[in-house]
């Protein structure tokens, strides 16, 4: 087995600090007092975040959606920014295959979920839906921010214990420039003090200045409000210090597509049997700005991290898939995954599971995990509160588990 060098350790950590702040001051807006310096600087970025809407959307999960003018979104207030051009779609990108001809069923149980996603939420022409952003989500963001600021080599891991497990390339190509995998969407249980994530994350760069773009589904309560499962995204240009944020909750990515955005409920209460996913991040050839897709195949574009976000990611050294679960000191971890252990017999539907698992190259061929393929996990994790197997397929069960697949995942528990 082979575990995480130094730098990415300190790179998870601090993004798992990232998330754990989330947890340690979420228990109101009134939980924490903020001075009056903190609370003018709280109702600017307000201002800057929540731009006047042509409509606003309530929907049946309670979220306040704003339908917002695409040309005046706040991504156009990050200085970095100022002079984009917006990209209204990406350019055509030539796949080498196209999965639906491999495993009909694949892209058909993505199609369903997205027309769950699209019953709420419909935007006017020419407007994209925003989640509104409260004064709470900001007053965790700033305590999230002075944390990491405080993150050295010496400092506390977190105020939260965490666990991860992945599967990433071993670095053997020149870049890569996207990711892709269909994942199984899964509702473990969290507690307010809890967090349990399945993601990607596309990286380049030294540890103080990595570049990542991250995204999947989460279970966070503090972050979201709720124990449902729904899609997110953190991203930033200097290894979690300063810059990037979860979602839209600073300037940055540009949203796109009229109905669909981060916090996208995944678990609609009238789903049966196996519910999977496809999540995507692209590197537009043309723009070299990196496209967000959810759902069937390429079809699903939901918008972008510019390219002037990046100081490293004119392509990525690392594309790797697991998932990460964490708990405030002294509780249980929560269950990653679907709360099952991974086991020899490879039943993929009955744990957490990820199939069809591809990096890209700058011409777009895919290029699948394979034999090189490398397995990550905690060094204090125990096996039986998470683990994670890959496998490459064999050419008979492909229609079943993809050209490749991992299972990962627990239940989690006492598991320091």
């Amino acid at each position: 087995m082979v575990f995480l060098k130094s730098s990415l350790v300190e790179n998870l950590i601090v993004l798992v600090l990232c998330l754990s702040v989330l947890s340690k001051y979420g228990a109101g807006e009134n939980h924490i007092t903020v001075n009056e310096e903190e609370n003018l600087e709280i109702e600017r970025q307000l201002r800057i975040l929540n731009k006047p809407p042509f409509k606003t959307i309530i929907t049946k999960m309670g979220d306040t959606i704003d339908c917002v003018d695409i040309y005046k979104q706040a991504a156009f207030d990050h200085p970095l920014l100022k002079d984009h051009k917006i990209q209204m779609e990406p350019s055509y990108f030539n796949r080498d295959e196209n999965i639906s001809k491999i495993d009909s069923s694949a892209t058909k149980v993505s199609r369903v979920l997205i027309s769950k996603f699209q019953e709420d939420i419909f935007c006017p022409a020419g407007t994209v839906p925003i989640r509104r952003t409260e004064k709470r989500d900001l007053i965790f963001f700033n305590m999230l921010k002075k944390s990491k600021k405080n993150y050295t080599n010496e400092y506390p891991k977190s105020p939260m214990y965490h666990h991860f497990v992945s599967a990433e390339t071993a670095g053997e190509k020149n870049g890569y420039y996207g990711a892709k995998a269909m994942f199984g969407i899964h509702s473990p249980s969290a507690t307010p003090e809890q967090f349990s994530t399945s993601q990607m994350w596309i990286q380049n760069g030294p540890s103080g200045e990595l570049n990542s773009i991250e995204t999947g589904w989460a279970v966070y309560p503090e972050l979201f409000k709720d124990h449902a499962t729904r899609s997110f995204s953190y991203w930033t240009a200097d290894g979690y210090k300063n810059t990037g944020c979860f979602n839209m909750l600073c300037p940055g990515f540009i949203q796109v597509h009229p109905n669909i955005s981060f916090g996208t409920v995944l678990n609609p209460i009238t789903s049966t049997g196996p519910r999977e996913m496809f999540f995507s991040v692209y590197r537009d050839k043309k723009t070299h700005n990196w496209w967000y897709y959810i759902g069937k195949d390429d079809e699903m574009p939901i918008g972008y991290w510019p390219k002037e976000l990046f100081s490293h990611l004119k392509s990525a050294s690392i594309v790797r898939f697991g998932g990460v679960a964490g708990a405030k000191p002294n509780e249980r971890s929560p269950p990653m995954g679907n709360g099952n252990l991974p086991t020899e017999d490879y039943k993929i539907h009955k744990t957490g599971h990820m199939r069809y698992l591809q990096a890209l190259d700058e011409d777009g061929h895919t290029h699948y995990f394979g034999s090189s393929t490398i397995i990550k996990k905690d060094l204090d994790t125990k096996t039986d509160c998470y683990d994670i197997i890959f496998h490459k397929t064999k050419f008979g069960k492909r229609k079943k588990h993809g050209y490749n697949s991992m299972i990962f995942g627990g239940p989690g528990g006492n598991c320091i």
